[in-house]
């Protein structure tokens, strides 16, 4: 890869709220549903809690229920890494950027915050419904992550490293819908590692995760509207060759779909984003599918819990092909210690394509 290995420290957020843009799944918070006697939420807090990369962590949601669950899995809120619970705003954007401010080390009114030492402040952002997420996967993303040059970086994960969890003949699996890119196809992998301070357009944001879900035609048509409007129309080119493939995969037209993405360069598309967000964005692409893997509907629910224990696995035996930059692994088994967790594993809701 381009960027140079390096060993980082970031706080992490959790957002697990619920909100009128959030997807329920058996007529409940994706957070708190249940494998293996366990919250979602809380498979996500064992990786974050292992991961030597992540410093403090916060977990923006309703706090009553968020405290019953973590408590009730054996969830320390103390130690070994200090988890805090803020009561959920009114969107995803809020959501994030209250657990930013709450993050610095001492209070910065708004106002101020342009010319404050903290608007470099990054953050780690992910999803409270990916219970596949590993402390490996998380590690790499950020050694990986170029945050000198980049004020957001999102997490993408290849088809290639999603084959594996499709269905087979015998056996149920998970199959995603793709962005399609002249380079390969890819899903948003729910990594965020993100500058808050450093995004102007961060409004933006909010109305990319109000019409995420693009299984549904009509916020395919409300996105397209919103986003010209904004746009005035420059990267409509983008747009209407990333859809297009979206429709042509779903009709199993691959060969149409191939021929479209070639009008959709990753570097021009990183670029679009940036002038559209007024910060510096760029994708990264890492081979681990876990936290990729989230929940979103009923079906993806029974067979996540079916699968549960035999995909852990295979994301275990990736950390042997992948290992970590040396100076991470030198440093990670000087500082390792023992965590109390259930979770035995070896160790960017943005998502605007379902």
């Amino acid at each position: 890869m381009d960027v140079p290995y390096q060993f980082k420290q970031f706080d992490a957020v959790v957002v697990a709220g619920e909100g009128l843009h959030s997807y329920q799944v058996l007529h409940q918070h994706k957070a708190f549903l249940g494998i293996e006697n366990r919250s979602v939420v809380s498979y996500v807090l064992d990786a974050l809690i292992k991961a030597q990369s992540v410093r403090n962590i916060y977990v923006v949601g309703k706090q009553r229920a968020l405290r019953e669950h973590l408590l009730r899995d054996g969830i320390d809120l103390d130690q070994p890494k200090p988890i805090t619970l803020l009561e959920q705003k009114q969107s995803l954007y809020e959501n994030v950027w209250f657990a930013y401010m709450e993050s610095l080390p001492e209070p910065v009114p708004e106002s101020h915050l342009e010319n404050s030492i903290y608007k470099d402040k990054a953050l780690l952002v992910v999803p409270c419904d990916s219970p596949l997420i590993t402390p490996h996967e998380i590690d790499y993303f950020t050694a990986h992550a170029d945050i000198e040059h980049y004020d957001y970086v999102l997490g993408l994960t290849p088809e290639k490293a999603l084959k594996p969890f499709y269905p087979r003949k015998g056996q149920p699996g998970i199959k995603m819908a793709y962005l399609h890119l002249k380079e390969d196809k890819y899903r948003i992998n729910n990594m965020h590692l993100v500058k808050p301070g450093r995004i102007q357009n961060r409004h933006y944001i909010q109305t990319m995760y109000q019409y995420r879900y693009q299984r549904d035609i009509k916020n395919v048509v409300r996105f397209g509207v919103e986003l010209f409007k904004k746009d005035c129309y420059r990267g409509y080119r983008f747009y209407l060759c990333l859809l297009v493939c979206l429709m042509c995969a779903r009709l199993k037209l691959d060969r149409v779909a191939d021929w479209f993405r070639r009008w959709v360069p990753k570097r021009h598309l990183e670029a679009w984003v940036s002038q559209g967000l007024k910060t510096r964005f760029t994708g990264l692409v890492t081979p681990f599918p876990g936290a990729t893997l989230d929940i979103d509907n009923n079906r993806d629910f029974e067979v996540m819990k079916l699968r549960f224990q035999d995909w852990r696995q295979s994301l275990r035996d990736l950390v042997e092909r992948y290992p970590l930059p040396e100076d991470v692994s030198a440093q990670t088994a000087l500082s390792r210690s023992p965590v109390p967790s259930q979770l035995n594993t070896s160790g960017t809701d943005i998502e605007t394509v379902r």
